[in-house]
Order: C-alpha cells, then sequence, then structure tokens
C-alpha cells in the first residue's frame, strides 16, 4: 500500500486533536473534583445525649425466704424420768400454762419427803442448842447446827424445783408443731420433747446482699406473695435485721412480719418478698450510655467544644435503667447515649436531643 504525505499529515493532525481533547477533559475533571467538597470531610458525627443529674432513686428488690414462727419454743425435760403424760398432737392448739407434757415424780416426792424432814430435825436441833447455850452448848455446836440447818433448807429448796420440773407448761398460746417421744418413754436429762409455735407471729426470714442492707431500715413496708396461696399480695413490714453479715455468702439475714397473717399460711412455705430501698440521692446516668473494655467501664462526654472525650468511672448501682455513677463525670455532663457506631475520644460531633418517648430532634 503507498501512503501519501497527505494522508500522513492528516493522520497526524486528528491523532494530535484527540490528544489535546483527552487532556482538557482531564483538567476539567480535576478542577471539579478540587471544587466539590469531600462528603467524608464535611459529614458531622450525629450523637445524642442526656444530662448526668444528681437525683432521688430507690431499687425495687424482690427476693424469695421461708415462712418461720416469730414465737417459737422447744420444750425439753431437766431431769431423766419416764413421760407419764403426753396428750397433745402436732396441730393441737394449747392455752397458756396448759401442761403438755407430764414426767413420773414418785422418786422425786420421795427425795422431797425426805428432804422435809431432814429439814424440821435440823430446825429442832438449832433451836434446842439455842436454848441451852448459855449453860451446855458451845458457840462452835450451835454455829455447826445452823450450817446443818441452812443445807438442809436448801436440799428441800432443790427437790422442790426438781418436782416442779416434771410438769412442763405451754408457756403463751399456740399450736403443737413437734412431738418427738411418745407417753411411756424414759427420756434422758435436756432431751427435746416438743415444739410450740404461736401462728400469729409468722414471718418471712430473708437473705438480702450485704450493700441493699444498709438501704433499707425497720418498718419499712413490704409485700409479700406466697406461691401456695396463687397470686395474692399481703402485706408486711420489716421487724428486725440481723447485726451481722455472713461472711461466707456477703449477706445479711432480714425478717418480714405479716401485718396481718393471712389465711392458709404455714410455717415452712415458700414466699416471695418485695420492697423497695430507701430514696437516696445518686449522681446516674441510663444503664445504656455505659460500655466495657479491658480497662473497665468507660461512657463518652461531649464538651463544649463539641468533641467527645473517653471516661472511665467508677460505677454503683443500677437502679433500673440508671446506673449509679461514683466518680469520673459532674453534675450537668453531657453523656453519649446513642450513636455509638465509629465514636471514638476527640471525635467531632453534632449533638441531638432525645425526647422522653424516645424521639430524637435538633438541638
Amino acid at each position: 500500500m503507498i501512503i501519501t504525505n497527505f494522508q500522513t499529515r492528516y493522520f497526524l493532525v486528528a491523532l494530535l486533536i484527540l490528544i489535546s481533547g483527552f487532556l482538557t477533559a482531564c483538567a476539567n475533571s480535576d478542577e471539579t473534583a478540587e471544587s466539590k467538597p469531600s462528603n467524608k470531610q464535611t459529614a458531622a458525627h450525629i450523637v445524642a445525649t442526656t444530662t448526668a443529674r444528681s437525683q432521688l432513686v430507690q431499687n425495687q428488690l424482690t427476693t424469695s425466704g421461708t415462712i418461720e414462727a416469730g414465737t417459737k419454743v422447744r420444750l425439753y425435760n431437766e431431769v431423766s424420768a419416764r413421760i407419764r403424760y403426753l396428750p397433745f398432737h402436732e396441730g393441737d392448739a394449747v392455752a397458756t400454762d396448759t401442761v403438755v407434757i407430764g414426767l413420773d415424780d414418785a422418786v422425786i416426792r420421795a427425795e422431797l419427803d425426805k428432804a422435809e424432814a431432814t429439814r424440821e430435825q435440823a430446825k429442832i436441833d438449832y433451836d434446842r442448842l439455842r436454848k441451852l447455850q448459855k449453860k451446855l452448848a458451845s458457840d462452835d455446836e450451835i454455829a455447826r447446827a445452823a450450817t446443818a440447818y441452812d443445807i438442809a433448807l436448801a436440799d428441800e429448796q432443790l427437790y422442790q424445783t426438781r418436782l416442779r420440773q416434771t410438769s412442763i407448761k405451754a408457756p403463751f398460746e399456740g399450736v403443737i408443731t413437734e412431738r418427738h417421744f411418745e407417753q411411756g418413754d424414759v427420756v434422758p436429762m435436756h432431751s427435746h420433747i416438743m415444739t410450740l409455735i404461736d401462728p400469729e407471729s409468722l414471718q418471712v426470714t430473708i437473705q438480702l446482699a450485704e450493700h441493699w442492707i444498709s438501704q433499707i431500715e425497720v418498718g419499712d413496708a413490704a409485700s409479700i406473695q406466697i406461691d401456695a396461696l396463687a397470686n395474692t399480695m399481703h402485706p408486711g413490714s420489716i421487724k428486725r435485721i440481723h447485726p451481722t453479715i455472713d461472711a461466707n455468702t456477703r449477706k445479711g439475714t432480714v425478717e418480714i412480719e405479716f401485718q396481718p397473717v393471712p389465711p392458709g399460711a404455714r410455717a415452712g412455705q415458700l414466699a416471695r418478698v418485695f420492697l423497695k430501698t430507701r430514696p437516696s440521692d445518686r449522681l446516674v446516668v441510663p444503664a445504656h450510655a455505659l460500655h466495657h473494655d479491658a480497662r473497665g467501664a468507660y461512657l463518652y462526654r461531649v464538651n463544649q467544644d463539641s468533641t467527645t472525650e473517653k471516661i472511665y468511672i467508677n460505677k454503683g448501682e443500677e437502679y433500673g435503667e440508671m446506673i449509679e455513677v461514683i466518680s469520673g463525670i459532674n453534675d450537668n455532663d453531657a453523656v453519649v447515649t446513642k450513636g455509638f457506631n465509629g465514636l471514638r475520644h476527640g471525635k467531632k460531633v453534632r449533638v441531638v436531643s432525645q425526647g422522653s418517648n424516645g424521639s430524637v430532634g435538633a438541638s
């Protein structure tokens, strides 16, 4: 093929036109890119904040416990003997001063008779020597006679006491809950024969963590639910807070009394107790504002220059959806509650406020 000089010149001109157009397009594109601001540079990180405030807060505590008798006595024998009288069984009601246990007292009565006779003879000897004091009796003889009389009198009182101990009475009106022996059994000294409770003194004994013990007081109201008696709530109050904490469980014992005792309640039943801690002034923030890493709990505070600050805190108790902050932030600090994705220390943010219904709007 033969290429003429004209064709060659035409080809070169066309090539120069194409190159010039391409360079012009590239220049325009660069100018456009430079004149158009970057989205990454201008887009603000949006967060929602709340104000940390000191306010009165309290907690609803729920725990389970066992119903027990507040007034309860275990009846023991103080002398060893055979049981001759034991008429009451579990569930029987008895009145105050009713004889519930009678022990064989024949031997003790005989010993008492002997002691009475010895005492009478000692009294006669003492009186006789006193009459003879000026003539035949010495002071030493009279002193020995007086001592013998005192010993005989003490022996008589001892056997009188033992005789009374053979008859055991109910110290209060109540119900028999335990009976461990039968009539005719010979019981050694200090045997647990029977248990008596006052059914009107039923209470619930619960265990509470040590940090809650300081936030309740005797007399505080409580609600009690007994599983065996459906879902009815029964009023009650704190009767007693034990003064020591179990070193193994770090829990303290609290007694909750019924006001009044509901029908059908029995010792040993399971009960659930609902009570509130006393209101206290605490610096709190929403619990979802807190985060955790290897170093501990932290939150983001928004400073006046609209930058975030990552602050590690010491947290306290939780109160529903709020949590106490012991140290790290102050009253009226703005704390981030939403917008954590991509958030970091020192980042510039635009703050929006969160309404009480959860809606978010510009502030």
